[in-house]
């Protein structure tokens, strides 16, 4: 199931930042191994308005991944 969220942060350097769920709770953080699109090309602003879906990271901590623009 898609959720929708925005870019609470991203750090190009380092490929990292998190997203705000818009259904409510804990910012998500993401890598840049999340994307579904060349975020050289276009990486993700604040604000922007993403669909992404919930998984875990290495840690078995919840993170964002399949990252999409709308």
């Amino acid at each position: 199931m898609k959720l929708f969220g925005t870019v609470n942060s991203f750090d190009v350097d380092q490929g990292r930042g998190s997203i705000k769920p818009e259904a409510g709770g804990d910012n998500l953080p993401f890598e840049k191994g999340a994307f579904k699109w060349d975020i050289k090309a276009t990486p993700p602003k604040t604000g922007q308005r993403l669909s992404y879906d919930v998984g875990t990271n290495s840690d078995s901590k919840p993170c964002a991944l399949n990252l999409q623009t709308i």
